[in-house]
């Protein structure tokens, strides 16, 4: 991990401070019960709208059943790094192979409900902190799971593409 960061500076820092802001968000939010959310945000500038879409994108791809369709909005190749609870998958090649390909089936039957919290822009770097909740596409609303995500993006010729995705 030291080699990777030493290499990527502008990543570093967005992971850190990434980090630093879920981490005093999550301790203070005024909140009675530590879970509870502070109300997401709407009011995001063209820019940071443009990066909340491409991770609303690969979620509506996620959900499709289709692995094909979730490779336009990432990085495919060995930039890519998925982590989710225990779990680490490194490079797009891993998390499709010995991940989705496991889920997609069953990704398929659900839809996933996001709310941003954090959205920042620094150069070609972006990130993105959000709440999830999986839902059944049909039949009555029950809440399948729910967690806390940062994703992080990189700005590429093709438009933003996630780079790396941390789930819990």
């Amino acid at each position: 991990m030291k080699s990777l960061l030493l290499h990527h500076t502008p990543l570093a820092g967005l992971l850190l401070v990434a980090a630093s802001i879920s981490t005093a968000w999550a301790g203070d939010t005024g909140a009675a019960d530590a879970h509870e959310l502070p109300p997401a945000v709407t009011d995001w500038t063209t820019a940071e709208s443009a990066l909340i879409a491409v991770v609303e994108a690969y979620h509506a791809a996620l959900t499709s059943g289709d692995l094909g369709a979730l490779e336009s909005h990432v990085l495919a190749d060995d930039q890519f790094v998925m982590l989710e609870g225990r779990h680490s998958n490194w490079g797009w090649a891993d998390y499709r192979d010995h991940h989705l390909a496991a889920e997609i089936e069953d990704m398929s039957k659900v839809r996933i409900r996001l709310s941003f919290y954090r959205v920042r822009i620094d150069g070609s770097l972006g990130y993105a902190m959000f709440a999830f909740e999986v839902l059944p596409k049909e039949g009555p609303e029950m809440n399948f799971g729910r967690g806390f995500a940062t994703a992080i993006l990189g700005r590429t010729n093709d438009g933003w593409k996630l780079r790396h995705l941390h789930t819990s």
